[in-house]
């Protein structure tokens, strides 16, 4: 590890570790999990730093790390339960080894999305099924374009637009009595079905 590409990494990573924080936080409901995930996708970056081409959208390259590491964790769960030895954990995050001269921001803790979203949304959020949560997330929440969340993803376009459509369809369903609770709908609108 050389201390250029150590610095590089970390310069570009910073302005998304929020972001990615976040997301992971949204995609396993856990903060410990969310952690993990970010550091697990960290992890892979940085050892793949030479396969990202320079002048391309880095956050979008991240982005999609992180999804691709979450699902194989994912199925990996689904198949087998989770075992953990204490014993071999490591007392320190991957943020440590990076570079000490760069100021690197604090993970956001969990606290920072329980004000962020009132309960009734998050919960509407947090039920949708997983393929349409994570592309609302992606594009509502990260602010991705179709075509990114589409390299994210490693689906096509109609898909993208498809699941997000649904997705916010859902959303809207699950909203319906807290939009009309704080008055934003009226008696007299009804929802199309």
């Amino acid at each position: 590890m050389t201390r250029d590409r150590q610095k590089e990494f970390a310069e570009l990573i910073e302005p998304h570790l929020s972001s990615l924080y976040n997301t992971a936080l949204r995609m396993t409901h856990n903060q410990h999990d969310a952690e993990d995930l970010v550091q697990d996708t960290l992890f892979k970056a940085y050892r793949a730093l030479d396969q990202f081409q320079k002048d391309t959208n880095f956050r979008a390259w991240v982005f999609r790390i992180l999804v691709n590491t979450f699902i194989t964790a994912y199925r990996k769960t689904i198949r087998q339960p989770q075992k953990v030895s204490y014993d071999e954990m490591e007392e320190f995050f991957l943020y440590k080894r990076l570079d000490e001269t760069v100021s690197m921001q604090e993970v956001p803790k969990e606290e920072f999305l329980e004000n962020l979203f009132d309960d009734d949304v998050k919960e509407a959020l947090d039920n949708l099924p997983y393929q349409f949560r994570l592309v609302v997330l992606l594009c509502d929440v990260e602010g991705f374009s179709y075509q990114e969340i589409s390299e994210i993803i490693d689906a096509p376009l109609g898909t993208v637009m498809s699941r997000l459509y649904r997705g916010r369809k859902l959303l809207q369903r699950y909203l319906w009595n807290y939009a009309k609770e704080r008055g934003y709908i009226t008696d007299e609108f009804k929802p199309k079905k």
